[in-house]
């Protein structure tokens, strides 16, 4: 008698095991890919709080070098005004010279 065609006879026993093998290994992947999912929602949380903190430190220290800016002397604006003195001061030393060098 002929064997029934492939599409009539039922699965034998080693076929049903390893349909259900492979079955359990994609559940199982499955599962193993929701949890990483999970993780790594959780993780991309954490590290956008992080950035606003980061963001919010950078603010923070962007207004006190602000503060600080108009609280201290800057080296520029001191070179500066000590230029005007020097010439101040060598102006005077000359006309000092020109009035003690006029006198009698």
């Amino acid at each position: 008698m002929p064997s029934p065609p492939a599409h009539e006879r039922s699965p034998t026993m080693l076929e049903r095991h390893v349909q259900t093998t492979i079955q359990v290994i994609l559940l199982a992947l499955l599962a193993w890919a929701g949890v990483e999912l999970v993780n790594l929602g959780k993780s991309t949380a954490v590290l956008q709080e992080r950035l606003v903190y980061q963001g919010q430190l950078i603010n923070e220290m962007r207004r006190e070098l602000r503060e600080w800016s108009d609280l201290y002397y800057r080296k520029t604006d001191a070179e500066r005004e000590f230029r005007t003195l020097r010439t101040n001061v060598s102006a005077l030393d000359q006309r000092l010279q020109q009035l003690e060098e006029a006198r009698p």
